[in-house]
């Protein structure tokens, strides 16, 4: 029977030019060099032998041939010749059936999927219930090593060769990412970074230059990679551009593209992706992604295991909403000794409260905090005056400053918000000289707008923007407008202005009460919206009489306990014990998951690249781009030529909600091409919704 059915492995190709014994083997070198790298026990590396060795069974079946384009799925089909053959682990066979699970799902994400197939639909029943039952070590090692063997699939299957390598990191590249701003005095204190423990705190002024030295945390500690997580993708391209100055290729930006459930061939493409980014030592993505990976949604398993023995810089720690700050915590918990993670947060505006709530939860010594803060004593670079009005009744105002000469920063605190500002001023006063900007855009066009700022920075201009001029924008404005927000969002939009200056006499920041129609997606809480306005208002005009006037109101306001119980009333709409007891740090979680799907729907908090379907691009341009690109093949091209077929497509790829696509139909093969019928996509204003489209 066995014959009739099945071809013999030495003769069957599993992948163009490449015979399975071959592939197993390539797989088993590249997963044994990984699993060292990650200093696995050694028992894991028979597992991952077995899964190698199984994986592909399904492909000696005689109706799969590798020139059939219409080929049977192959995964159901090695399971078939498992159960026939009775090829359970020998060396540990109670957790044969998972492993067959593994072997199952190998091209997909571990979701709890029925079958029609009896057999199948059991074996997924069974993977549960054995699941549970597993020690919390060993699964989490478990379902790493997956990662890893998949990336070693790929490897081979695109005979893709990957040499990995630690960071090094001197104090002579350091010097050199700072450049020509090295300050003596401010490097005797920026050396300190490297005496503090595994997880540590640095509070330092604006300018201070934090993100510049932050690897020095890392000089004596030993890492696999580097991670710096910023709030947003706006926040990294200036960074990467100074990182990969000094470090060159070892450094990548690393964002997620939308894991599309898709066949054999497009998964390996998709991978692709993921591969070119696990071989750098130096990787800066944003803390939704680090989330996302610990969340365990879609093919998470290549991802987190990425950060095994890794240092991580949060960066501009005070951004983050209830939720996310505590999803951090909680998943350091659980993660932190079995992965060795070292971990810095940073901030310009830590608040006392926070940085209490993180020596608590993640039980820190008292010598991990390094505070440089003292900055903001000799500083008054704003004066601002608040106003119970809305933001939108003051357009004249901010035309009136900008006829004036001057550069003119218009901050709101969502999306939605800005677009709608952009679009009354540009019913003024044209497109010239104004410059929409927030995380909305396709990448393209947004490095487009980082380069016009550029040019401007000398000239009047009107900047409209949301958080992302919080992080990593190195201009000075001389007047702002600015929506209500928290005291430590608010430093640092007022580190925008006047930034090189040191007094001002008279008001260049102007603050209006935001009104709040959909709490569930504002970025800010009530609570913290009260205590920043009872703040700004003892403070307007000539009563700030420097900077720290505003961190000493804020510690001393937004106490421990305040903090602590913002916390709870926030974390509590989510339950992370249902996402233990249904996921059980093992399958992904499911997009349409309504247990779960309010941790991805929290704020808008969590996002994924998406490219905007032809039918809702308003420009021309983009949209016959978009068009002839969608029409471009992956079949019969080397690795070479998909790569550049990827970073085309990444280039028109937009960050968006993960809850945008709840029911949304993709409409490519490999990558998600979503069409909304609520938004449309502008180069200049970004997603926006059709009713206030002007079309």
């Amino acid at each position: 029977m066995m014959e009739k059915e099945w071809d013999f492995p030495e003769t069957k190709e599993t992948h163009p030019n490449k015979f399975f014994p071959i592939h197993v083997k390539e797989i088993k070198e590249h997963l044994s060099d990984f699993l060292n790298f990650y200093s696995f026990p050694k028992e894991f590396e028979e597992i991952g032998n077995y899964i190698a060795e199984c994986h592909d069974l399904g492909k000696l079946n005689k109706k799969w041939n590798i020139k059939n384009k219409k080929n049977p799925n192959h995964s159901p089909l090695s399971i078939k010749y498992l159960m026939e053959v009775k090829k359970i682990f020998e060396e540990k066979k109670d957790i044969t059936l998972i492993l067959w699970y593994l072997i199952l799902k190998h091209h997909s994400s571990l979701t709890k999927t029925k079958y029609p197939d009896m057999d199948l639909s059991c074996l997924v029943d069974e993977t549960e219930n054995k699941i549970k039952n597993l020690d919390f070590v060993y699964k989490i090692n478990l379902i790493d090593l997956f990662g890893l063997f998949k990336i070693g699939d790929v490897c081979s299957a695109e005979n893709k060769s990957i040499r990995l390598e630690k960071p090094i990191i001197t104090e002579e590249t350091i010097k050199k990412i700072i450049g020509k701003d090295l300050d003596i005095v401010r490097w005797q204190q920026q050396q300190k970074l490297e005496y503090l423990p595994d997880t540590g705190l640095l509070r330092a002024y604006t300018g201070w230059g934090k993100t510049d030295v932050s690897p020095l945390f890392f000089k004596n500690k030993d890492v696999n990679k580097i991670f710096w997580l910023f709030p947003t993708i706006t926040a990294i391209n200036k960074f990467y551009e100074k990182l990969k100055s000094v470090f060159k290729d070892k450094v990548i930006k690393y964002f997620y593209f939308f894991d599309t459930e898709v066949a054999e061939d497009f998964d390996l493409l998709q991978n692709m992706f993921f591969v070119e980014n696990f071989i750098n030592p130096f990787i800066i993505t944003t803390v939704d992604q680090f989330l996302l990976s610990f969340l365990q949604v879609g093919k998470y398993y290549k991802k987190r295991v990425m950060f095994r023995n890794s240092g991580i810089i949060v960066d501009e720690v005070h951004l983050l909403n209830p939720l996310m700050l505590h999803l951090i915590t909680y998943f350091l918990k659980k993660f932190q000794k079995i992965y060795k993670l070292k971990v810095l947060f940073m901030s310009a505006t830590l608040p006392e409260s926070m940085k209490k709530y993180l020596i608590q939860e993640l039980d820190l010594p008292q010598n991990s905090c390094l505070d440089f803060s003292d900055g903001y004593k000799s500083k008054r670079r704003i004066q601002f005056e608040y106003f119970d009005d809305d933001i939108e009744t003051n357009i004249d105002n901010i035309i009136k400053e900008f006829k004036k000469g001057k550069k003119v920063l218009v901050v709101a605190n969502t999306v939605e918000k800005s677009i709608s500002i952009a679009e009354k001023l540009t019913e003024e006063l044209g497109k010239n000289n104004i410059i929409l900007l927030h995380a909305r855009f396709m990448y393209e066009d947004r490095k487009l707008k980082e380069e016009n700022i550029d040019k401007l920075k000398n000239m009047p201009h009107i900047l409209v923007t949301t958080q992302v001029c919080e992080v990593s924008l190195d201009m000075s404005y001389d007047f702002m407008f600015t929506e209500l927000a928290p005291i430590s969002s608010l430093i640092q939009r007022f580190g925008r202005v006047n930034r090189y200056g040191e007094k001002v006499e008279e008001t260049n920041v102007r603050i209006f009460k935001p009104d709040i129609k959909n709490e569930k997606f504002y970025p800010y809480t009530k609570d913290e919206l009260e205590i920043a306005e009872r703040i700004i208002k003892e403070l307007s005009l000539e009563k700030l009489k420097t900077e720290m006037d505003l961190l000493k109101s804020f510690d001393a306001t937004y106490t421990f306990e305040e903090f602590k119980k913002e916390l709870e009333n926030e974390t509590k709409k989510v339950d992370l014990e249902q996402f233990e007891n249904i996921l059980q740090f093992f399958f992904s979680l499911d997009l349409q998951e309504g247990e779960l799907s309010r941790i991805l729907e929290y704020r808008d908090s969590f996002t994924t690249l998406v490219i905007p379907a032809p039918n809702c691009i308003e420009d021309e341009k983009t949209k016959g781009y978009v068009e002839r690109l969608m029409k471009e093949k992956f079949e019969n091209k080397n690795f070479s030529e998909r790569k550049q077929l990827l970073a085309k497509f990444k280039k028109i790829s937009v960050p968006i909600p993960i809850w945008w696509l709840r029911g949304r139909v993709m409409e490519n093969k490999v990558f998600p091409i979503v069409d909304f019928k609520d938004k449309i996509y502008n180069s200049f204003y970004g997603f926006r919704e059709v009713k206030s489209a002007i079309l």
